[in-house]
C-alpha cells in the first residue's frame, strides 16, 4: 500500500491527465493537451519542492517551524521534523551523560586530564585544576607546558605506560604525585594523577626508620661480636655447656650483623643518587673474580663452574653494585645446587640488550614462589635458608641494583631441571666497543 501522501499525488496526477485529455478531445488536440497538462503538473511539483527547500532552510537556521505543505511534501516535512526531534532527544541524552560523567570525575580526588592527539589539554576535572593550578584559558594548550619536569616529559614521550610514574609536585611543595597515562581513541591520552603524599611520607619514614635502627644496631653488635670472639678463643677454660652457648651466640651475632649490613645496603640503594660513579666495567674479570670466591664457598661440594663471556664486553655502571648483584646470584646458586652439579655464567650480547645469565641444574623452584622471590625476607624454605645463613634480602638487593642500572631481573625455573636468573641491560648501557662487537 502507498502512503497517504503518495496516493494523494497519484490521484491529483490522474485528475490533471483526465482534465487535459477532456480538453484535448474538445479541441481535437489530445497529445498537445496531455503534454501541456504534464508541464503544468511538473510546475506544481517544482513549486512544492521550492516550498519544502525554503522550509528546510528556515528550520536549519532557526529550528523547527510550522509548514503549510500538503500531500507527499507535507509527509516529507513531517519525517524531517521527526528525525530532528529524535536527534535533539539523543543529543540531549548524550549531553546529560557527559554532564553526569563530568560531575562524577569532578568529585574524584584523583586528577583527570584528557589530552588530544596534538598533546593539548582538552578537559580536566577540579582535582587536576588544584594540582597544577590550571585556569580556564589553559584548555587547548600543551600539557607539557604546565608539567615541565624532565622525567615526566621523557615518560610522556616514551609511550611506555605499563608502570606509573612517581614525582614530587612542582606546584605544591611537599606533595608527591603518581601519574597513570592510558591511550584511547585516535591518539588521545587519559592522564590520571593521584596524590600519594601520605604513602610517600610513610615510605620515607619506613626507610629512615630501617636505616637509623640498622645503623644504631651495628655498633652494639660489633662490640658483642668482638667480646664473643675473645671469649670463644678462651673457651678452653670454660665448661662445655658455656662453650656451646658462646658458639651459638657468636653465630647469631654474625647472622644479625649480616642482616643489618643487607638492610643498610638496601637503604643506600633506595636513597643514593643512581648517577654517581658510573663508568665502563669489564665483565669478564669481574665475573672471574666472583667465580673464584664461589669456588671457595663451594668447598667440598665440588660444583662445576663455567664462564662464557667475551673479554671485550663492557657495561656502564657502578662496579661495586654490579659485583654485589652478580655475586648474590652466583652464591645463591652455590647454596641451593646439590653437590657436583654445574653452575654457569653466560653473557649474551644482542643488538638490543646485554643479558647476564646465571644458570644451575639444581632442584628448581616451584612456580608459585617465582612472583615473590624478590620480596624482602621471602623464603622458599625457611629451614634451608637459615641453615645456609641467608637473610632473605639477597634478591631484593639484586632487584634494586638492576633497577638503578635500568635493567630487569627475569627468573625461569623448572622443577628438577634447574633455574636461570637473567639480568637484562638496555642498549644505552653498552660501551662503544661492545656495540661494535655486536655489529661485527
Amino acid at each position: 500500500m502507498f502512503r497517504k501522501g503518495i496516493a494523494t499525488e497519484l490521484w491529483w496526477l490522474m485528475v490533471y491527465l483526465c482534465v487535459a485529455l477532456a480538453i484535448g478531445f474538445m479541441l481535437g488536440a489530445v497529445w498537445p493537451a496531455l503534454f501541456l497538462g504534464a508541464l503544468v503538473y511538473l510546475g506544481w511539483i517544482l513549486y512544492q519542492i521550492q516550498q519544502l527547500e525554503k522550509w528546510v532552510t528556515v528550520v536549519r537556521v532557526n529550528g523547527l517551524r510550522d509548514h503549510k505543505l500538503r500531500g507527499i511534501w507535507g509527509e516529507v516535512a513531517e519525517d524531517i521534523e521527526l528525525m530532528i526531534k529524535r536527534a535533539d532527544k539523543g543529543k540531549h541524552r548524550l549531553q546529560q551523560v557527559v554532564a553526569r560523567v563530568q560531575d562524577m570525575t569532578s568529585a574524584l580526588t584523583d586528577g583527570v586530564i584528557i589530552v588530544d592527539n596534538d598533546d593539548n589539554i582538552e578537559w580536566c576535572n577540579r582535582s587536576a585544576e588544584r594540582q597544577f593550578d590550571f585556569e580556564p584559558q589553559d584548555i587547548g594548550r600543551k600539557l607539557t607546558n604546565y608539567i615541565r619536569h624532565p622525567t615526566f616529559v621523557s615518560y610522556y614521550d616514551s609511550d611506555e605506560y605499563e608502570e606509573p610514574l612517581d614525582l614530587p609536585s612542582k606546584h605544591h611543595e611537599g606533595e608527591f604525585l603518581q601519574f597513570h597515562i592510558h591511550r584511547f581513541g585516535e591518539g588521545d591520552r587519559l592522564v590520571i594523577v593521584r596524590d600519594i603524599t601520605r604513602v610517600a611520607n610513610l615510605e620515607r619514614m619506613r626507610k629512615d626508620f630501617v636505616a637509623n635502627v640498622s645503623h644504631e644496631l651495628r655498633t652494639p653488635l660489633t662490640v658483642l661480636g668482638g667480646y664473643l670472639e675473645t671469649m670463644v678463643d678462651a673457651a678452653d677454660n670454660l665448661p662445655p655447656t658455656w662453650a656451646r652457648a658462646l658458639d651459638q651466640m657468636r653465630d647469631q651475632t654474625k647472622r644479625m650483623t649480616s642482616l643489618i649490613t643487607d638492610l643498610l645496603t638496601l637503604s643506600r640503594l633506595e636513597t643514593e643518587d643512581r648517577q654517581t660513579g658510573q663508568e665502563p666495567v669489564s665483565l669478564r674479570p669481574l665475573i672471574e673474580q666472583i667465580i673464584a670466591d664461589a669456588k671457595v664457598l663451594s668447598g667440598d661440594h665440588q660444583h662445576v663452574f663455567n664462564v662464557d663471556c667475551e673479554p671485550s664486553i663492557q657495561l656502564v655502571g657502578q662496579e661495586n653494585e654490579l659485583r654485589s648483584a652478580f655475586a648474590n646470584l652466583v652464591y645463591n646458586a652455590v647454596n641451593y645446587t646439590p653437590d657436583g652439579r654445574e653452575i654457569s655464567v653466560d653473557v649474551e650480547l644482542t643488538p638490543l640488550q646485554l643479558i647476564v645469565k646465571i644458570k644451575d641444574n639444581g632442584n628448581g623452584i616451584e612456580p608459585r614462589h617465582l612472583p615473590r622471590l624478590t620480596e624482602r625476607f621471602y623464603r622458599i624454605d625457611e629451614g634451608r635458608s637459615r641453615e645456609s645463613g641467608g637473610t632473605g634480602l639477597g634478591l631484593s638487593i639484586v632487584k634494586h641494583i638492576l633497577m638503578r642500572h635500568d635493567a630487569e631481573l627475569r627468573i625461569r625455573s623448572k622443577m628438577h631441571k634447574g633455574s636461570t636468573f637473567s639480568c637484562h641491560f638496555p642498549l644505552k648501557r653498552f660501551t662503544n666497543s661492545s656495540v661494535e662487537q655486536v655489529h661485527s
